[in-house]
């Protein structure tokens, strides 16, 4: 099945998305998941990377097309992760993940990928998607309201450094 992958496209770059062969990528998945952990927490303390590399092996074991590596000339330079979640007694797609390496940040790509997260969802006929994002990280929170997401919560995750935003887009 090749729903949703190819490419993503806007006036600067020319990214490829592949989906994660796992043994063949863990050591990407490992150092973005770094990045990420940083990012919200501030400290790698307590993290444990194996439980980690177990909830991706799952992942990829449920929804394998939606656990995709974004390329640049065959080097990675991020990552998505969706899935499909029950949400209220709702089945909803998730956005585990949307990750790019901090030079291809704030260079419109992160629209690109939430756009591809729409079509992902609407290819495999689900309605609804969720992601939740720090509340500190205002750039992203700005991004995905103009692209019309809404806040729908606010969670007190215990190993975060701030509470998370969950929010919603209905396509």
């Amino acid at each position: 099945m090749n729903v949703g992958v190819n490419g993503i496209r806007n006036k600067r770059f020319n990214l490829n998305v592949r989906v994660v062969n796992f043994e063949n990528d863990k050591n990407i998945l490992i150092q973005f998941r770094k990045d990420t952990e940083i990012e919200n927490t501030g400290t790698l303390d307590g993290f444990d990377f194996k439980a980690y590399l177990n909830r991706v092996r799952e992942r990829v074991n449920k929804l394998p097309i939606g656990q995709l590596i974004i390329e640049k000339d065959n080097i990675p330079v991020g990552q998505m992760g969706f899935g499909i979640t029950n949400y209220e007694s709702i089945e909803i797609g998730y956005v585990d993940l949307l990750y790019l390496l901090p030079d291809y940040r704030g260079k419109g790509l992160g629209k690109e990928l939430i756009r591809y997260a729409d079509k992902f969802f609407s290819e495999i006929n689900v309605s609804e998607y969720h992601l939740r994002v720090s509340s500190n990280n205002h750039i992203a929170i700005n991004l995905y309201t103009h692209l019309g997401m809404v806040k729908i919560e606010e969670e007190y995750p215990e190993n975060e450094k701030y509470p998370v935003w969950r929010m919603r887009k209905v396509l």
